[in-house]
């Protein structure tokens, strides 16, 4: 039996780790399990609301990403991880936890997020463009950083496109050490 292992990959909002972490799955051939999709299907079937509403699906979002990554014991995992909560959560898991830290400027990060298109449930039409820079620059502000999960953590300037393919190379021997667990 495989032991469980998990890619968690981390970072500002707008700072990769979605087009990160599709690009290591497909390397490393493991499913990717992300928040946001999760979050979008529940509007999808639930409808959109209000901010207090949207908070409540998040959480919801929260809860199925580790009941997903549970069942699945292998993934890479997607997420804007709260630092108070989220890495006992992931440790809770079981196995071996790599986290890769997306990492670039506050003001890039801020940039692309202004730049996407998301699902309108996340009511970014909502804000303007000064309220996003203010939002990712506050976050940035009290960002502690990489979630310090107790394994292997890649920082991954990701300020410029990140060849996931050689990212990948480099987790790979640490999960495949991690891939026989004793009978």
């Amino acid at each position: 039996m495989e032991r469980a292992a998990f890619v968690v990959v981390s970072g500002l909002p707008g700072s990769g780790k979605s087009t990160l972490a599709r690009g290591l799955a497909m390397h490393l051939d493991l499913p990717v399990i992300d928040k946001d999709v999760i979050l979008e299907s529940l509007y999808d079937s639930l409808g959109v609301s209000d901010q207090a509403w949207r908070s409540r699906l998040s959480r919801a979002s929260d809860e199925i990403l580790f009941a997903v990554a549970a069942d699945a014991r292998r993934a890479v995992l997607d997420n804007w991880w709260h630092h108070d909560t989220a890495p006992n959560r992931l440790r809770l898991l079981g196995g071996l936890l790599v986290e890769v830290h997306c990492d670039c400027d506050a003001a890039l990060a801020s940039e692309r997020f202004r730049a996407r298109t998301r699902h309108p449930g996340h009511l970014d039409p909502h804000l303007t463009p000064e309220q996003v820079a203010e939002r990712v620059s506050a976050i940035r502000a009290s960002y502690p950083g990489p979630l310090r999960l107790g394994g292997s953590i890649l920082t991954i300037d990701t300020s410029q496109p990140v060849d996931a393919a050689a990212v990948a190379d480099h987790i790979a021997p640490i999960l495949s050490g991690a891939s026989k667990v004793a009978m």
